[in-house]
């Protein structure tokens, strides 16, 4: 019994030691040259106010109805620890970020202002999360062209660690009866003959990497965490231009029609196939335990611990022959 234990310590040491504290920052090098001149340490990747739309949704969703949604934005900065560290296009270098995933109505409260909650459906069809780099400048929110362009640096599929609880939500909170409000409501109105509902609303998501460029994020390990959180959600736009088309796929530029007449009707939210929205992410990210690598002091301490459990076991075992 007493053999047992220690055979079964020595096969446990290894798993404690293999766990370390999640680690909360990653090293990202814009200038692309894998450590020669800018690795910088991170643990925020924050972007511009941006766009995203939900293709197939508007408030009149029930329960079980699905809609596929689409995000993109240009990286405003990168941070550690709160302090700037990288902002989008210093040094010539610009990045992009696309996501797009599938979305179901878990609850609805139904009439004129209603709030609709969603749960993210990896298993639907749509799942890609990609960032891209290029020199030659940042995307046009306007126009909703180049957030494909350039380098892919980091790319990643959709998880539903939830589980079927909800992962987004938006409430609808006018106009008033009788009353309009402009889509874009952020200087000139570039959509005079759109106006939107109003409301505001969040989600939350999960991403598992898939591919990291090594260049740009040196020592990231396919199978690292990133979540991707939106601090707000908002109708109508006041902080960025509508854009007027998505990628669909995250490699194909602009294929999917945003701010048109066709897309999302007369009035954004009730009227169109789809609905727009202006929308506030954050990517933070978080390395899973199995991807972190020992320090060599602790594969040191860890040597030492399997060597005391293999002196143990053979002194036991003798103990046992001659008794």
């Amino acid at each position: 019994m007493f053999k047992k234990f220690l055979v079964g310590l020595c096969f446990a040491l290894p798993l404690v030691w293999a766990n370390p504290a999640r680690a909360s920052d990653i090293t990202f090098d814009p200038t692309g040259t894998a450590g020669i001149s800018g690795d910088r340490q991170i643990d925020l990747f924050d972007p511009t106010t941006g766009n995203s739309i939900a293709v197939g949704g508007s408030s009149s969703l029930i329960i079980g109805d699905q809609v596929t949604a689409l995000f993109q934005a240009n990286l405003g900065i990168t941070s550690l620890g709160g302090v700037q560290n990288f902002a989008n296009g210093d040094n010539s270098s610009y990045f992009t970020i696309v996501a797009g995933f599938n979305e179901v109505v878990i609850n609805t409260t139904g009439g004129a202002f209603p709030t609709l909650t969603f749960d993210v459906n990896p298993a639907g069809g749509t799942n890609f999360f990609s960032i891209y780099q290029n020199a030659v400048g940042g995307a046009s929110d306007l126009s909703g062209s180049c957030f494909t362009c350039g380098t892919l640096v980091l790319s990643g599929v959709l998880t539903d660690p939830n589980g079927g609880a909800a992962d987004s939500q938006f409430l609808v909170t006018g106009p008033a009866p009788g009353t309009t409000a402009p889509l874009d409501n952020f200087g000139t109105n570039n959509y005079p003959a759109i106006n939107s509902i109003l409301g505001l609303g969040s989600f939350s998501i999960t991403i598992q990497t898939t591919f990291a460029n090594q260049l740009f994020f040196p020592g990231l390990v396919p199978g690292s965490t990133l979540v991707l959180a939106t601090s707000q959600q908002n109708l109508n736009y006041g902080q960025v231009n509508p854009s007027a088309c998505f990628s669909s796929n995250g490699v194909t530029d602009c294929n999917q029609a945003g701010a048109t007449l066709a897309s999302v009707g007369t009035v954004n939210g009730t009227s169109g196939p789809n609905t727009m929205f202006q929308t506030d992410a954050n990517l933070s990210f978080q390395v899973t335990p199995q991807q972190v690598v020992p320090e060599p002091a602790t594969l040191t301490l860890l040597g030492f611990g399997l060597l005391g459990c293999a002196q143990g076991i053979r002194r036991r075992i003798r103990q046992q022959a001659k008794g």
